[in-house]
């Protein structure tokens, strides 16, 4: 008889779960608990647990399809789990704040513990801005330097965390408006670093000062940058990539090669690699060589 497990122990067997069941579709349920080393009956919670979870949205489209009623296990619509997932600002502060709490009000933490919370708490903010906290928003502030640029017409200097890059940057921007998509803000403005008409997004704002005015605005938009274009052949067939370089997924064959046009190398090439060998870049070889060397020092960071 396997001894109880704690809710730590339990949540570690759910993560080990999906990969493993995926590479072993039908297996018994006495095989997966022995498997596991856990009761038949702890197996079945587990996987009455593991029914409900899933991607963002919580539709059935998004769920886990389990089905073990027979006594073998199969899962599917849980390919996408097995992928690396970027967090959003939005879960990296619930996450922050999830540990600030955890520290606070448990006094039963060793030291060990409380360490560990406080590194991965610091790599979480360096994320995305060390003022997190339950109270003020920093992004509230932030706001308030924009909408004060747009009113005086005053130049704000900016420390802005771009997604398509994963980098930061520093920008002197003049403010226009702002407008909402998809549930988040961004203002318009024209950015004197970049010499150009940009768009940003409110919560990626990291740090924000009005600053005195600069030269004369010498108007360029967006639309006036040079695309790049890449030629890649489809080795595995994937709606997500479809949707992500705006391909017509019923339209797509394997051995068949597509254009691809995108204004950022750094979200081709991020993109490209999220597709896990869906799609392999053939021309050009400028493009190949820096997702070859992306994916070593990816690599690299996991020996």
């Amino acid at each position: 008889m396997s001894k109880p497990t704690t809710p730590l122990e339990q949540t570690a067997r759910l993560l080990d779960l999906v990969p493993f069941l995926l590479a072993h579709q039908g297996i018994s349920l006495d095989e997966l608990a022995d498997h596991f080393n856990v009761e038949s009956k702890v197996m079945i919670d587990d996987l009455n647990t593991l029914w409900m979870c899933g991607l963002p949205g919580y539709t059935p489209l998004e769920l886990i399809d389990l089905a073990f009623d027979s006594g073998f296990v199969t899962i599917r619509n849980a390919a996408p789990l097995a992928y690396v997932r970027t967090m959003s600002s939005s879960e990296v502060v619930s996450l922050a704040l999830g540990l600030d709490l955890l520290r606070s009000h448990n006094d039963r933490l060793d030291k060990d513990q409380v360490d560990r919370i406080d590194r991965l708490s610091t790599e979480l903010r360096n994320q995305i801005g060390v003022e997190i906290s339950i109270a003020a928003t920093p992004q509230t502030t932030h706001r308030s330097v924009i909408a004060e640029s747009i009113k005086t017409r005053t130049p704000v200097e900016m420390s802005y965390y771009s997604a398509s890059s994963d980098s930061e940057s520093n920008r002197i921007v003049s403010a226009y408006d702002f407008f909402y998509e998809n549930e988040a803000e961004y203002f318009r403005g024209y950015c004197h670093t970049a010499k150009a008409m940009r768009t940003f997004r409110v919560d990626r704002i990291l740090s924000a000062a009005l600053t005195t005015p600069v030269e004369e605005l010498s108007l360029t938009h967006e639309s006036d940058q040079v695309s790049l274009r890449i030629e890649a052949g489809i080795r595995r067939l994937d709606r997500s990539m479809a949707e992500a370089f705006d391909l017509e997924y019923r339209d797509l064959r394997i051995g068949d090669s597509v254009i691809i046009e995108a204004f950022s190398p750094e979200w081709l090439i991020r993109s490209i690699m999220a597709g896990a060998g869906s799609l392999v870049v053939e021309n050009p070889e400028e493009i190949r060589l820096q997702i070859k060397e992306s994916i070593a020092s990816t690599m690299a960071l996991y020996e």
